[in-house]
């Protein structure tokens, strides 16, 4: 199953740690000393990593760009090279190996836009970033001169580099890994705080806790209840591994790079709540990026341990069908629709024709997470709203719990 709704810094806060959402940034590329247009900006992500149109950036440096629509999937070819990026995954292919991308494809104003530099750097090319007047600078001639050897020096003895990777243990039964020397951990009655002490104008901050006894929602209603509702933004998705949760954020200042918002998960009969804040400067630079990148590996290394299932959603994984009649050829057809909902929120809708999607508290999403539909569960009754109908699934007494 495909999960794309990922509540952490990878898919995704869905996607995001730093902003919600890219934005378009006053960047300008140029390319071996020409500068390259586009109908559509260059674009900043959540995670700080630039962004540009596919075809354009390829294009420009001769290279064959087809898309698949079925799969949404890119192919890029070049000389020996061919790439693969699917729209909203963070692993592109390079002929036979997989690379880990910072930040996925993603579509903006209709164009396909990916991260420059692992585009740029798979062909060959050198990537250089001028912050004063915020253009990137892209050589495809990467030949150097050749230069005398200098004579041979015996290599002076080098010390093992001193491990920074720190794990932090929760007597809650929680754990992390941080990085200490960009990272300053704190200790509270009520959480552990993480926060970035690394070279930057801006600042962010990493909070842990664990509420006993209540639930995710109920949590996050609680601490965001001063919140502008039309500000706030929800999702789900799965955290620290399989486990699902909910993000709600407070919607910023478009282009501020600035976040506030929370992960909350159901945990052994309580919730591990997760609060990012970060303030970002007026100017976005590599500064920046590496305090972003730092406070995404903090949430992404999240671990449960002894983990024993959710029960928030006990009520509603099961198989539920509906029975009618349908008149064809002037005949009537006993026909059956089927909606199966299973534990690991992966869903099955079987109507004319079969599929596959995820579901979440309310509404299932389907057709690679295109469509939504709305339901509820009461006992063993399904209602699930197809336009503007209703339809009720009977839960199959079998799986009844």
């Amino acid at each position: 199953m495909k999960r794309k709704f990922i509540a952490a810094a990878s898919v995704v806060m869905a996607s995001a740690v730093m902003a919600a959402s890219a934005y378009a940034a006053d960047i300008s590329i140029v390319i071996d000393g020409n500068e390259v247009s586009s109908d559509t900006a260059p674009q900043i992500t959540a995670e700080g990593r630039t962004i540009v149109p596919l075809r354009v950036i390829s294009e420009e440096l001769g290279a064959k760009v087809d898309w698949d629509q079925e799969t949404k999937t890119v192919t890029v070819e070049k000389e020996s090279s061919t790439l693969k990026l699917t729209i909203g995954e963070k692993v592109m292919k390079d002929n036979d190996s997989e690379i880990q991308l910072d930040s996925p494809a993603q579509i903006v104003n209709d164009r396909t836009m990916v991260p420059l530099r692992a585009i740029s750097e798979s062909f060959g090319c050198e990537v250089d970033w001028d912050g004063e007047t915020k253009t990137v600078i892209i050589s495809t001639n990467t030949e150097k001169p050749v230069e005398e050897e200098p004579a041979e020096e015996k290599p002076a003895e080098e010390k093992p580099a001193e491990e920074t990777t720190k794990t932090y243990k929760s007597k809650d039964g929680w754990s992390l890994k941080y990085d200490n020397s960009l990272v300053k951990l704190e200790e509270g009655k009520e959480s552990v705080d993480f926060i970035y002490t690394g070279e930057s104008e801006a600042s962010a901050k990493v909070s842990v806790s664990y509420i006993k006894g209540e639930m995710p929602l109920e949590v996050l209603d609680k601490m965001t209840a001063k919140w502008d509702k039309e500000k706030t933004v929800d999702s789900e998705g799965f955290f620290a591994g399989d486990k699902w949760s909910f993000t709600r954020s407070l919607q910023q200042e478009e282009g501020s790079g600035a976040y506030n918002g929370y992960i909350a998960a159901e945990y052994n009969g309580g919730t591990v709540l997760v609060e990012l804040v970060s303030e970002n400067s007026d100017k976005l630079d590599e500064n920046d990026t590496a305090m972003s990148d730092t406070i995404a590996n903090i949430v992404d290394s999240v671990e449960f341990e002894n983990a024993k299932p959710q029960t928030q959603f006990a009520n509603i994984p099961g198989t539920y069908t509906r029975t009618y009649e349908e008149e064809i050829g002037g005949q009537k057809v006993e026909k059956t629709d089927k909606v199966t909902l299973n534990d690991d929120h992966s869903a099955v809708l079987s109507f004319q024709d079969e599929v596959e999607g995820e579901w979440r508290s309310g509404d299932i999403l389907v057709n690679d997470y295109t469509t939504s539909y709305e339901y509820t569960v009461k006992d063993d009754i399904l209602s699930l709203k197809i336009d503007d109908e209703v339809l009720e699934f009977t839960r199959e007494t079998s799986e009844r719990k």
